[in-house]
């Protein structure tokens, strides 16, 4: 399926430009002039990545960031900007832009921003109960702690004692299990929980530009470069940072970080400044980087750093227990509250029909799946029919 993208932008001619350059990368394009004419498609497409000006005629570029961030949605928004506003363009991604290109910009450099934006939009998708929110909208769910386990149980204790130190912490679990939901609650729960939580994936990122994406870089420092700009180093501190795909970390990057955090200092590229690190670092596990440590391709001193703490999560069928103790019930709320309906009734056959099931997508699966049962639940009581139609 094609990636839709929507570029809000009052010059016909770079809605053009925009429209040819991502149509031939593959994406879908929609286009739209200002925000009153854009509303309609952000209510009613599964976007992708939202790219908008920042200077506008009546909604600015900011004003549709606040507006689509007020929704709580998950949809990048990436800012276009000129020379004279960059200083507008950091501000907005203070408030939750993904990241801004400077007109006039390389198509490469376009390229590589909006990739990074579509992969973070994807890794949601296949997770999406990660951004679950609290019935009262108090704050999002740590979906893996719910349940009556001894895990879960054990799983509450570790976070809690975890969240109140700043160690690194490298979080092991398969696809779905939750990985990300637990690094945000560690962060939410930490003397950190007012300052940033930023993710880093380095599936998106080219080796060569890992150390100016961590980094940051100062105008000029490179070749392509034409104006100063922070790193997720930078942009994580007093906050947490999030990394997935650490294996793909390149040699100089691993020396460069290692060296940061022995010191506690660090500088963008081509900078002198020098910028206290203030960042816990919570990693994504995985076999590839374990073997890249055993077979010496991996910073031998950095690795037992960053794994000061280790948490690591069990499949949901290795717990199906809390399937019936918590996890059921949450997703059957967020559905049917998705559809407007008040919580459909259930039997106890219900709930070992649903915990002798295999998930092998894990939590992920399983929420898709009771969406699913609702959506074409036919009365007020879930059935095993109407269960057994889905598979």
């Amino acid at each position: 399926m094609m990636e839709k993208i929507l570029v809000i932008d009052d010059e016909p001619s770079l809605r053009r430009v925009l429209a040819e350059l991502l149509g031939n990368q593959g994406y879908e394009v929609f286009v739209a002039e200002n925000f009153e004419s854009a509303e309609l498609m952000i209510n009613t497409e599964d976007l992708d990545l939202l790219i908008t000006d920042l200077m506008l005629p009546g909604k600015s570029g900011i004003e549709i960031l606040e507006w689509v961030k007020s929704r709580s949605s998950d949809l990048p928004v990436m800012m276009i900007t000129a020379f004279g506003t960059i200083d507008a363009a950091v501000q907005a991604m203070k408030f939750g832009a993904f990241d801004f290109v400077t007109k006039p910009f390389k198509p490469e450099h376009l390229f590589a921003v909006v990739r990074k934006a579509i992969e973070s939009r994807r890794r949601i998708k296949k997770e999406p109960f990660m951004d679950a929110m609290s019935a009262d909208g108090v704050g999002p769910i740590a979906v893996p702690l719910l349940g009556q386990s001894k895990f879960a149980e054990r799983l509450r204790q570790e976070v809690e004692r975890i969240s109140k130190n700043l160690s690194s912490v490298v979080i092991e679990g398969e696809l779905g299990s939750g990985k990300r939901s637990i690094a945000y609650e560690i962060h939410r729960r930490s003397a950190h929980s007012r300052g940033p939580f930023i993710q880093f994936h380095f599936d998106a990122i080219a080796e060569q530009d890992q150390m100016s994406e961590w980094f940051g870089v100062e105008k000029g420092a490179e070749p392509h470069v034409f104006f100063s700009r922070p790193g997720v180093l930078e942009l994580a501190q007093n906050g947490t940072l999030f990394v997935e795909g650490i294996e793909r970390m390149g040699v100089e990057l691993q020396n460069k970080l290692f060296q940061t955090i022995e010191t506690g200092l660090f500088s963008r590229v081509g900078g002198i400044k020098k910028i206290p690190l203030q960042v816990r670092f919570v990693i994504c596990d995985s076999e590839e980087w374990k073997n890249h440590y055993l077979n010496q391709k991996f910073h031998a001193e950095l690795d037992p750093y960053l794994r000061t703490e280790t948490l690591s999560l069990l499949r949901l069928k290795d717990r199906s227990v809390d399937i019936g103790t918590g996890i059921f019930d949450f997703f059957l709320q967020r559905a049917c509250q998705k559809r407007g309906l008040p919580q459909l009734r259930y039997s106890e056959a219900i709930v070992h029909w649903l915990e002798s099931r295999p998930w092998p997508g894990n939590f992920g699966e399983f929420e898709r799946f009771i969406e699913k049962a609702v959506n074409q639940a036919s009365t007020d009581e879930l059935t095993l029919a109407d269960l057994n139609r889905l598979i």
